[in-house]
């Protein structure tokens, strides 16, 4: 049995890359690029991953970005059970500006969710039988406010713990 199994409806595939300085209007030429596997839910699970507790990432991804997030994931090393949408996997960007130290991030707010691409996420978490389900990350589009309530509510009925972290209405 895993022990802890992450709900993102809203995963991302984080680019990470360093420029001397940000400006406004120039080109500005990136060095140190690194592509991960990322959302709230996916970035608790890489690091329990890393700390040599075993996690699976049930998450929701579409689009051509969605074999890229696979393949990161495994890559990484990563479990995780992936259901299909039709709207495209969000890419996310952070640039450090190496002369201040800066960290400047551009989050999309993702592909905007079907009902039945909720349920179809519910659905996959519901097939594990964790310890813990942390529900983790943004809500994109289209997504109830009380999914994550949704998520709390069938980890219990099974026995399972629930951690959350969130913002808005959600």
């Amino acid at each position: 049995m895993t022990e802890v199994v992450t709900f993102t409806p809203n995963p991302a595939v984080d680019m990470w890359a360093e420029v001397d300085r940000v400006e406004p209007t120039h080109k500005m030429r990136t060095r140190g690029v690194r592509y991960d596997p990322g959302g709230g839910g996916v970035n608790v699970a890489r690091v329990l991953h890393a700390l040599g507790d075993p996690a699976l990432a049930v998450c929701l991804v579409g689009g051509p970005t969605a074999s890229l997030f696979r393949d990161l994931a495994a890559r990484a090393g990563l479990p995780v059970d992936t259901i299909a949408i039709a709207g495209m996997t969000r890419v996310s960007q952070v640039v450090r500006e190496t002369t201040t130290g800066l960290e400047y991030r551009f989050v999309p707010e993702g592909p905007t969710l079907s009902a039945g691409e909720c349920a179809a996420g519910l659905d996959a978490l519901a097939r594990h039988r964790p310890q813990w389900v942390v529900a983790s990350g943004s809500l994109p589009p289209g997504a109830p406010d009380d999914l994550y309530a949704r998520v709390a509510a069938l980890a219990r009925a099974n026995g399972a713990r629930v951690a959350l972290d969130t913002s808005g209405a959600a």
